[in-house]
C-alpha cells in the first residue's frame, strides 16, 4: 500500500450527503437508467442487519440508496481511499475502508459496532464488479462478516438489461432475510462455514436475479 489512508474508526456517524443528493439520484434512476425496485418491504426491519447485492456497475451503491430512506453503510476496498477526493466522498456517503484478504480486524470491529448500533451494512459478496453483469461466485468475506456481526442478511439482486446502454432497464430486487441462525455457524470449522454461508447467500441472490431475468 503506497499511500497511508486516514480513517477515524472511532467515529460512528450517519453523514447527510446522501440526503442532499437523493433528488438527483432519483432523477438519475428514472432517466439515465430505468430503475425498478421490488421487495423493499424486506428492508422494514428493526435492529442492524446486512444487505448483500451482486455487483454490476459503479452505480450499484446509488441504486441501493435510492430504494429506501434508510441509511446504509458500505464496505469499500482500501485502495479507493488512497485518493483524497474519493476518500472524502465515500466517507460522507457512509463508506469505510477494509484491507481485503488480510483479516482487517479494525474494519471488522467497526462493522460489528455498526450492527450493534442498529445500522444497515452493505457488502458486495463478489468483492468486485462482474465483467458481464451476471452474478459471480461469492468470496467468503460476506459469510465471515455475518458470523462476526451475528446479523441476518437480506440478499439483493441487481439485474441490468444492458449496462453499457443509456436507458437500460434495471431491476433491484430485495429478498427475504436469511436468518443468521440458519447459516450453520458453530464454534469450530469457521473457514468452511464462512464459505458455506457465503454460497448460501449468493445462491439466493442468483435465484432473485434469475427471476428478474426471466420476465
Amino acid at each position: 500500500m503506497s499511500v497511508s489512508v486516514k480513517y477515524d474508526y472511532n467515529k460512528f456517524k450517519n453523514y447527510k450527503m446522501m440526503d442532499y443528493i437523493r433528488p438527483f439520484g432519483k432523477a438519475f434512476c428514472k432517466t439515465y437508467y430505468k430503475v425498478e425496485f421490488e421487495g423493499t418491504e424486506n428492508l422494514d426491519r428493526k435492529g442492524g442487519f446486512i444487505i448483500a447485492p451482486n455487483h454490476v456497475t459503479e452505480f450499484d451503491p446509488l441504486f441501493i440508496a435510492m430504494a429506501s430512506e434508510k441509511k446504509f453503510h458500505y464496505i469499500a476496498k482500501y485502495e479507493l481511499f488512497e485518493n483524497p477526493v474519493l476518500n472524502k466522498a465515500i466517507t460522507h456517503l457512509n463508506g469505510f475502508p477494509i484491507v481485503r484478504g488480510k483479516g482487517d480486524m479494525t474494519a471488522i470491529n467497526y462493522a460489528v459496532e455498526l450492527i450493534r448500533r442498529g445500522e444497515v451494512l452493505c457488502i458486495f459478496p463478489e468483492g468486485t464488479r462482474s465483467p458481464d453483469g451476471t452474478p459471480q461466485r461469492a468470496k467468503s468475506g460476506v459469510g465471515y462478516m455475518a458470523r462476526q456481526t451475528g446479523a441476518d442478511v437480506v440478499p439483493v439482486a441487481i439485474y441490468m438489461e444492458n449496462k453499457d446502454k443509456k436507458g437500460s432497464k434495471v431491476i433491484v430486487k430485495f429478498g427475504k432475510a436469511i436468518k443468521n441462525s440458519d447459516m450453520g455457524f458453530t464454534d469450530g470449522g469457521k473457514t468452511k462455514e464462512n464459505k458455506a454461508a457465503a454460497a448460501m447467500i449468493m445462491d439466493e441472490i442468483i435465484r432473485l436475479w434469475e427471476d428478474c431475468k426471466c420476465r
